[in-house]
C-alpha cells in the first residue's frame, strides 16, 4: 500500500554534527549516519558545512546534473575549463550540468540542499594545481 513516511528533521540535524553530507534518499553503495529512502530515481541531500566552511576538490560528474538551493550561507564553484567563478547565497537555486570541470569552497555555516539525476557515482576527479590551491585560499568575494 502506498504511504507518506518522513525523516525528521532532528534526526536530519543530528546526522549533520557526525558528517557533512547526508543523502536523504538514493540507491546509496557507501553506509551512512541516517536512515535514508530507497530510490533508483534520484539521489538527495543535504552539505552542512561548519564554522571552518568546507572545499570540494575538482572534478566533473559523467551523467549527472546536480541541482542545488542554498539553504544558508555563500558557496563558490570555479569552473576549471573557462576559469569563470560563480557566487551563491542563501535562496539561491543553480545547476551544474554533466560535463563541467569545477571545484567549490564554501563559506563558514554554509548549508546547500541537493538533488542529483540520475543517481550513482559518476564523479571523476581532475588534477589540482597551485593556481587552484590560491583559489580555496581566497576568501569568497560576494560582491555585495
Amino acid at each position: 500500500m502506498a504511504k507518506i513516511t518522513k525523516i525528521s528533521a532532528s534526526a536530519i540535524d543530528d546526522s549533520l554534527h557526525e558528517v557533512t553530507r547526508q543523502y536523504l534518499a538514493g540507491d546509496l553503495q557507501k553506509p551512512q549516519v541516517l536512515e535514508h529512502f530507497p530510490s533508483k530515481l534520484v539521489e538527495i541531500g543535504i552539505t552542512r558545512y561548519g564554522p571552518d566552511g568546507g572545499k570540494e576538490l575538482p572534478h566533473t560528474h559523467k551523467q549527472a546534473f546536480e541541482f542545488q538551493l542554498m539553504i544558508s550561507g555563500t558557496t563558490a564553484y570555479l569552473d576549471l575549463i573557462t576559469k569563470e567563478e560563480h557566487v551563491f547565497a542563501a535562496g539561491d537555486f543553480y545547476i551544474i550540468e554533466p560535463g563541467v570541470v569545477y571545484a567549490q569552497k564554501s563559506a563558514a555555516n554554509t548549508e546547500i540542499l541537493f538533488i542529483k539525476v540520475p543517481p550513482g557515482n559518476d564523479k571523476v576527479p581532475w588534477e589540482t594545481d597551485a593556481e587552484l590551491d590560491k583559489w580555496f585560499e581566497k576568501r569568497i568575494e560576494t560582491g555585495k
